[in-house]
């Protein structure tokens, strides 16, 4: 799904300003803190590193003012954020079960094959069940989730949800999701 997430709350906190420069990323707490190593200079040095390789990614563009490197979110880094940000989010799950069933089911076209392997990716990361070809269920409310992420992936009206109170498998079900 997402390789690493230090880099992507590293784009996070570059997102917050229209740039950023180096200095602010390497003395930014929240960062300090998911980057900590032993000593200070290497935890500074892996922030460093990864803002390097994002870079080469195209995730973000670099410019230098007053001799000090600044960073800005580029389109794919923002893009690549909104979905890590959607997922982050992901499905909240009630501590009382609400007796529906919801399935997701699609339709989506050859042409658009990458972002309907993405919305599978992220349904099965999402511990949805795959009833059959095509049908994904949970028991938990996931209109959100899937509005946010199929808009995203550019499927809206391709993605449609079904809530349903009684499956033939139920017991299966309830047993998958230890209901």
């Amino acid at each position: 799904m997402f390789k690493t997430v230090k880099s992507l709350e590293l784009l996070e906190v570059i997102s917050r300003k229209s740039v950023t420069s180096l200095s602010e990323l390497t003395v930014d707490k929240s960062l300090r803190s998911i980057f900590q190593t032993r000593s200070e200079s290497a935890t500074k040095r892996r922030i460093i590193d990864t803002m390097s390789l994002l870079a080469r990614q195209g995730f973000v563009s670099v410019g230098h003012i007053d001799g000090e490197k600044i960073y800005k979110l580029s389109v794919k880094g923002r893009k690549h954020l909104q979905t890590y940000l959607i997922v982050k989010s992901g499905v909240t799950r009630h501590a009382r079960w609400d007796r529906s069933w919801y399935i997701v089911t699609f339709d989506i076209p050859e042409s658009k094959k990458v972002a309907r392997n993405s919305l599978i990716t992220h349904l099965k990361n999402q511990n949805f069940y795959n009833y059959t070809k095509g049908l994904w269920i949970l028991p938990y409310d996931p209109r959100r989730f899937i509005t946010d992420l199929s808009d995203h992936l550019g499927l809206k009206g391709l993605v449609k949800i079904i809530v349903a109170h009684k499956l033939d498998d139920e017991t299966k079900l309830k047993r998958y999701y230890r209901l």
